[in-house]
């Protein structure tokens, strides 16, 4: 059971509500026009085993936003100083 987010009686939250709201979930297409990864590529990558983490409903394939940026992040190269 997934637990949201719930105002108690006096306008605060309920302690027990632990997790966020669940963000909507993206298609391959979506995904694909985030990243600039072509769907055959994200296609490609699921089939390895490799990139971005997915979920399948029923027979679509879906992605979460936070595993995109997380991919992203996990993937960005250059452009930071050293540290002395």
């Amino acid at each position: 059971m997934i637990k949201t987010y719930q105002p108690t009686e006096r306008g605060s939250v309920d302690s027990n509500a632990l997790e966020p709201p669940i963000e909507p979930l993206v298609d391959r297409r979506e995904c694909s026009r985030i990243t600039g990864r072509s769907v055959p590529s994200l296609d490609r990558d699921r089939m390895f085993g490799v990139g971005i983490p997915y979920i399948k409903v029923g027979g679509l394939i879906k992605y979460s936003p936070t595993d995109i940026r997380d991919f992203i992040q996990r993937n960005r190269c250059g452009g930071q100083k050293e540290s002395k």
